[in-house]
């Protein structure tokens, strides 16, 4: 015959195991639902900020397609107190926009000032990696590997790398010989380390073809190399380039703004910090339909340099 304790007992163990297995029911749907909601709420910004990035698109061809703002021109959208008193130049200067409820800064570049990467010869290339701190002994043979990569003869340049190179180094392709299609391949040319391709890849494009650089707009580091100059004089010369207005004056001392292709970089503003950004490649055509022509769209950027960026291409 079983003792009425023991059995009140068992009866409580077991009640005490039911609860604690309803304890752990409930914590693990409160975490799910937390973890689903956490996602949810990323989405959603995720979203938005897609939405607004290209809403800054739109807004920076508006600017970019008026007469250079000048001042008798509309008012811009939203409360962009700068563009009202200043000529939006592509020098990189970041820009603040408030729009929807929303703070983010535009930062624009004209797309021809930078070294093309598939026409540069191996001199500037070695130049501009000095420049950017590139060690001595691999700027030069590293400028020489990105010629060999891109042309199409298997003839090694001085201190360059082909094949046969790649192969001694136990990597298992070769010099492409042909023309960089993105610049991130720049990233498998033998001797690239990723320090140096941080530095390397916002100097450099692919676009404009058979056209020449536009020192106007260019970088520190670009006009160094194409000028003969230290990155320090660079800077100062580009500190006085960048003067828009004359002492005393509103208006904008040059309208030149370059173009037609840009490079945009949109950054959210988060409460004093910087939270997700985009990158883009706007060309504007005026007259036509549309009036411009997002080339590719790159998200996920780190604040330094494109680094494995998810990317969006479009053709119209």
């Amino acid at each position: 015959m079983t003792h009425p304790t023991r059995q009140r007992g068992i009866a409580l163990m077991l009640v005490m195991w039911v609860l604690t297995l309803l304890t752990v029911m409930a914590v693990s749907m409160t975490a799910a639902q937390r973890t689903e909601i956490a996602l949810t709420d990323n989405h959603v910004a995720e979203t938005r900020f897609r939405v607004m990035s290209d809403a800054a698109i739109a807004y920076t061809a508006l600017q970019f397609m008026s007469l250079d703002s000048a001042p008798d021109e509309p008012p811009p959208l939203e409360d962009d107190e700068e563009a009202q008193t200043s000529v939006w130049r592509p020098n990189g200067s970041p820009r603040i926009w408030h729009f929807a409820g929303a703070e983010m800064t535009i930062a624009v570049f004209n797309e021809l000032s930078r070294i093309n990467l598939n026409q540069a010869e191996p001199a500037l290339l070695a130049t501009l990696l000095k420049v950017l701190q590139a060690p001595e002994d691999q700027a030069e043979p590293l400028a020489a590997a990105i010629v060999d990569w891109r042309d199409e003869d298997d003839l090694v340049q001085l201190n360059g790398a082909e094949d046969d190179d790649y192969q001694n180094a136990g990597i298992a392709f070769g010099a492409k010989d042909e023309p960089f299609i993105v610049v991130e391949e720049l990233r498998q040319v033998l001797g690239m380390t990723q320090d140096i391709y941080r530095r390397l890849a916002p100097e450099v494009t692919l676009e404009g073809e058979g056209e020449d650089l536009v020192v106007e707009f260019a970088s520190p580091a670009v006009l160094a190399a194409t000028q003969g100059l230290s990155l320090e004089d660079a800077q100062l010369q580009i500190a006085e380039r960048d003067l828009t207005t004359v002492p005393g004056a509103r208006e904008p001392l040059t309208l030149d703004r370059g173009g037609p292709i840009y490079r945009i970089q949109v950054t959210e503003q988060l409460s004093g910090r910087q939270g997700r950004r985009m990158e883009a490649l706007m060309e504007l055509m005026p007259g036509q339909q549309p009036p411009y022509l997002v080339h590719w769209r790159r998200f996920g950027l780190d604040s330094e340099a494109p680094s494995n960026p998810s990317l969006e291409s479009e053709s119209g």
